[in-house]
């Protein structure tokens, strides 16, 4: 049987595969990115725990990644997942998505394991597209655009299906075995919102990934699904979205997501939304004249209540806080890794400040990203200081100063503990031979 959503599907993610640019430089700084991210993040605590389920030494297993090893496949992927993702710096899509951990983490594994598949760079290249293409249609799909509308959140929801896609191509799978593959991944999809700001979120792109490459792995020992999990009555598209649901998005032509609209590159270790008000304030405190004291900070922004959070539990929550990231910024003129640590949540010019800071939610504004504004107005003994941000640095239609992502790849490596001039070696990823790309996750650990 050949008919049906699911099978179309899987066609045209094939067809993405086999006429993928995979030398586009999009692609390598994505890869780049993703990797540094995660070497920045592996030491944290939820990707450590992850870790800590599996003792090392497993000699069948691959290295996760920032970790020692080896580990069984599914546990190493599951925790280089979650350390690309824990400290939020992964690029953010439209609609809105974390695509990168979900499936950066299955290929390297997946590569480094079955050596009888002789992975290349540009392979793993082409497969991580694909793998940003899949999740990019479903998340059309489910026309939720505006982040109010989630119900679930979305990597832990689509990333299965992205890298269930992704880990078919690296091994072979013909349209079929592909279409069963994202079917099985379809029941290991959903992730609460309720666990945003806790260590949880990061396992939900942790176990997308681990679980989609588990049901490619599946699907080429013949396992099934449903034959149209996907477009059935009672399958995911319907679960998940109902009526609403806009199942041509799956199959119609488009350019490729990874070019049109591409990524968001966060230059800011924070939930995306914060970057508007981080942006906003950097701007307003600009203004401001010297030894000024601040008296009361005003944001204007969309109603967007999972990131009003005035009184953050944690430096980690407050990556969710509007009130905390303004604050932040204006007491420091910056925000980066340090800023979400405990300390500085819990610092004596911190707790005075923030209850100064107001979110005023105006219901003129959308909270989509690519049509969101917002202000920032502080009120000092010495006048008034204004920002706004229509959009942060590479945003979608704005190109990413090549610069600033440079630093940011050294800032996170050396944050991780790693060689500076790895970040010269993973830039070389579409020049990669099979055994060089094999051998490469058994070194991404600090030194």
């Amino acid at each position: 049987m050949t008919a049906g959503l699911t099978y179309a599907f899987a066609r045209i993610l094939l067809d993405a595969y086999h006429g993928c640019p995979a030398a586009h430089p999009q692609l390598t700084a994505l890869f780049v990115d993703g990797i540094s991210v995660a070497l920045a993040g592996a030491q944290e605590p939820s990707p450590t725990a992850l870790r800590s389920v599996c003792p090392d030494g497993d000699a069948g297993g691959v290295h996760p990644i920032g970790g020692a090893g080896p580990m069984p496949l599914l546990l190493a992927v599951r925790a280089g997942g979650a350390a690309m993702h824990v400290l939020d710096y992964e690029p953010m899509w439209s609609p809105a998505n974390h695509s990168v951990s979900t499936i950066l983490p299955a290929l390297l594994g997946l590569a480094e394991l079955r050596s009888d598949l002789a992975v290349t760079g540009r392979d793993l290249l082409a497969a991580f597209a694909v793998g940003i293409e899949a999740q990019l249609r479903l998340r059309r799909a489910s026309q939720e655009f505006d982040p109010k509308d989630l119900r679930f959140h979305p990597p832990g929801l689509v990333g299965p299906l992205g890298s269930a896609a992704a880990c078919a191509c690296l091994l072979g799978l013909d349209a079929d075995r592909m279409r069963h593959a994202m079917g099985i991944a379809a029941s290991r999809s959903g992730a609460l919102l309720a666990n945003v700001g806790s260590m949880t979120k990061s396992l939900h792109c942790g176990a997308a990934a681990a679980d989609g490459l588990d049901a490619a792995l599946l699907a080429e020992a013949g396992f099934q699904a449903d034959p149209d999990a996907l477009g059935n009555p009672r399958g995911f598209l319907a679960a998940f979205f109902g009526e609403a649901a806009d199942p041509h998005e799956l199959t119609r032509e488009a350019p490729l997501a990874l070019l049109d609209p591409g990524p968001a590159y966060k230059f800011y270790p924070s939930q995306y939304g914060t970057h508007f008000v981080i942006e906003a304030a950097l701007a307003a405190r600009r203004q401001m004249t010297a030894g000024a004291q601040v008296r009361a900070v005003r944001i204007v922004a969309p109603p967007m209540p999972y990131v009003d959070r005035p009184a953050p539990a944690s430096g980690l929550d407050g990556k969710f806080s509007f009130q905390y990231v303004a604050a932040a910024a204006i007491l420091d003129a910056r925000v980066a890794l340090d800023t979400f640590a405990d300390a500085r949540r819990r610092a004596p010019d911190m707790e005075p400040t923030l209850p100064k800071v107001v979110l005023a939610p105006d219901p003129a504004r959308e909270g989509r990203f690519d049509r969101m504004v917002v202000d920032v107005e502080i009120d000092t003994d010495r006048g008034m200081a204004e920002g706004r941000c229509d959009g942060p640095p590479g945003i979608w239609g704005r190109a990413a100063p090549a610069a600033r992502l440079a630093d940011k790849a050294r800032d996170c490596l050396a944050h991780g503990g790693v060689a500076p001039d790895l970040h010269a070696r993973l830039d070389r990823i579409a020049e990669m031979g099979a055994d060089e790309l094999a051998a490469l996750t058994a070194t991404l650990r600090p030194d």
